[in-house]
């Protein structure tokens, strides 16, 4: 019995710059925690000063601005942190069926609206930042302010300066909070619709099997992980028989609706991260990782056996094709070997399995 090794196939990341990503997650906690030590000093200095210079408990009951700073720039902190990363490491919210697939010119739209929305956070997000820095300077004027009071009224006068500071503040970080939440909105609808183009670029739309762009991408990546970990890597190159005849006889739209579900058989047999795409026509190629050559041509023979089998019905009266077959081309990577050489010889395989009488699975 000869094993292959499955890996569940992931869906590949959304590819981001780099200077991007480190900017969004490193920069909102960097600032937000510089806007809460220089706040909170200044805030302990001035409770300092007012408990060194006045005694009397009516004094001492001032508010604690050191906290009350530390709480509302901390709590901005972690929203502004949580926001832009959520951003940065790409979790849409918006599910995929609440917006229409785009065309490569709306694709490039979406990314410039996406980069201006990115852009205006960033701005807002430093504005936020002068706007703590001011008030931590109100909070070392107030202290200062404090030094030279010489009886409980001008306290008092200046402990109602620094209430209006604060008031300013929270005000500030109410309207920065809403514009962050409308711009995270914004961009997680353009990151999902960039994202499902993407998706959709790498399809082929009939038969919704990986594109020949992708196999050619895919392939390349893969062959050269194979040959850096000297691991097995085989490729099937399948052809319909008589595929013309079957549009001839039934017309295209038959022919189409037989591609669809020759290609979900051909899915039910492929896992892991096995890659299934339409190479061109009725051409389909699987790329098989971590597969040695008996393994690739059981699995071939397989989807052989069950093409043949098939009583295939298509067209809206069910009407009977008959027989479908298909031959079947299957190589193995070789040292040193480049993907245009491996898919060469898999496609030397799938014309001998055709000048052989067709319907058999050559190795």
């Amino acid at each position: 019995m000869v094993e292959r090794n499955d890996v569940a196939e992931q869906e590949p990341a959304m590819p981001q710059s780099s200077a991007r990503v480190w900017a969004l997650q490193v920069l909102p906690p960097a600032m937000a925690g510089l806007a809460l030590i220089s706040s909170f000093t200044a805030a302990s200095f001035l409770r300092d000063a007012i408990a060194a210079r006045f005694s009397d408990a009516t004094v001492l009951a001032i508010p604690a601005y050191d906290f009350v700073v530390a709480f509302f720039v901390f709590a901005g902190g972690i929203f502004v942190t949580l926001a832009f990363q959520s951003l940065a490491l790409g979790r849409p919210l918006l599910p995929h069926s609440l917006t229409r697939p785009l065309c490569p010119d709306e694709a490039e739209v979406s990314g410039q609206r996406l980069n201006a929305h990115l852009d205006a956070s960033l701005r807002a997000l430093e504005a936020h930042t002068k706007s703590a820095g001011r008030f931590a300077d109100s909070l070392s004027e107030g202290q200062s302010r404090l030094k030279m009071a010489q009886d409980a009224a001008r306290v008092r006068s200046i402990v109602k300066f620094l209430t209006c500071e604060n008031e300013k503040m929270q005000r500030a970080n109410t309207a920065y909070q809403r514009q962050l939440v409308d711009a995270t909105r914004q961009l997680n609808i353009l990151r999902d619709e960039l994202t499902r183009v993407r998706s959709e670029n790498e399809r082929d739309a009939l038969t919704n099997a990986y594109s020949r762009g992708h196999f050619d991408k895919t392939l390349t990546t893969l062959v050269s992980a194979a040959h850096q970990e000297s691991s097995d890597l085989s490729l099937v190159m399948i052809d319909i028989d008589h595929f013309k005849r079957i549009n001839d006889n039934f017309g295209h739209v038959v022919g189409d609706d037989l591609l669809q579900k020759c290609t979900r058989l051909m899915m039910h047999n492929v896992k892991g991260k096995d890659c299934l795409a339409r190479y061109g026509g009725e051409e389909f190629a699987i790329i098989m990782p971590t597969t040695s050559l008996p393994a690739a041509a059981i699995v071939a023979e397989q989807i052989r056996q069950k093409l043949e089998t098939t009583k295939w019905k298509t067209g809206k009266d069910g009407a009977m094709i008959g027989a479908v077959t298909a031959s079947f081309g299957v190589a193995q990577l070789r040292q040193d070997e480049t993907p245009q050489d491996l898919v060469e010889r898999a496609d030397q395989k799938l014309y001998a399995s055709k000048h052989a009488g067709r319907n058999r699975v050559s190795c």
